[in-house]
């Protein structure tokens, strides 16, 4: 018996539904009616069915035909759904039913939320490179100030990153204005280091250069000296 029931289970399918749909039906213009309405007609196009009985379909809903004709007409004066007309086998006229634009709708959408959320990111990212220039500097920037930030980032392409860390250098140096960050910002541009890693493997490499470099200017030093000799004095 549960073995029959398991293979009956297996035999009658799955219908596979995108989570974006889930999440965001209501902001597309689906009502939670609709939604299952939809997920009807889907489980019997995905199976081939492309013109499931509407009988059946409130059968499966426990409603009327009436309330599903009903809930269809208001998708397709929402944009959501295409009503077609088309002969069956026996030349009656039928209505199919095109899911395509509820599909294209959702698609747009999910573009403007990635596009919203990025370009929430990069607004945020800019603040927080305003509040730490700020915070450094001890005082607000002025209108001037921000506009040089705002090229650095619009027409440069300098990234937000790439501002923090020649701020960083500029505090390290102590050398804190605009000015010297963007001879920093420029040399690294110029080399092109664009990633934190490249710019950090660069620092440290002229780091090793430089402490080498000292280091054989005093090992010159001492050699120029040479031994010291003792003086004595004549007559001893």
């Amino acid at each position: 018996m549960a073995e029959n029931s398991l293979q009956r289970y297996l035999q009658a399918g799955e219908t596979s539904v995108s989570n974006i749909l889930l999440r965001h039906y209501k902001e597309i213009g689906l009502t939670t009616s609709q939604l299952v309405l939809y997920l009807q007609f889907k489980s019997y196009q995905d199976r081939g069915n492309a013109s499931p009985d509407i009988r059946q379909i409130a059968k499966n809903l426990a409603t009327s035909e009436v309330q599903v004709f009903d809930q269809l007409h208001q998708m397709v004066m929402s944009g959501l759904v295409d009503q077609q007309m088309r002969k069956t086998n026996d030349g009656k006229e039928e209505a199919a039913y095109d899911f395509t634009p509820l599909i294209n709708r959702l698609a747009v959408f999910d573009d403007q939320q990635a596009t919203q959320h990025v370009e929430t990111t990069a607004a945020n990212s800019r603040m927080k490179t305003f509040n730490s220039l700020e915070a450094e500097f001890g005082r607000p920037l002025s209108s001037m100030e921000m506009q040089i930030v705002n090229d650095w980032l619009d027409k440069d392409g300098y990234s937000t990153e790439m501002i923090k860390l020649a701020l960083k250098q500029a505090v390290l140096n102590s050398a804190l204005s605009l000015n010297y960050m963007e001879r920093i910002l420029q040399s690294w541009d110029r080399q092109g280091l664009r990633t934190r890693h490249d710019i950090e493997q660069h620092e440290r490499q002229f780091e090793q250069r430089r402490g080498q470099q000292e280091s054989a200017t005093s090992n010159k030093r001492q050699r120029k000296k040479g031994p010291k000799i003792p003086i004595y004095k004549l007559g001893e």
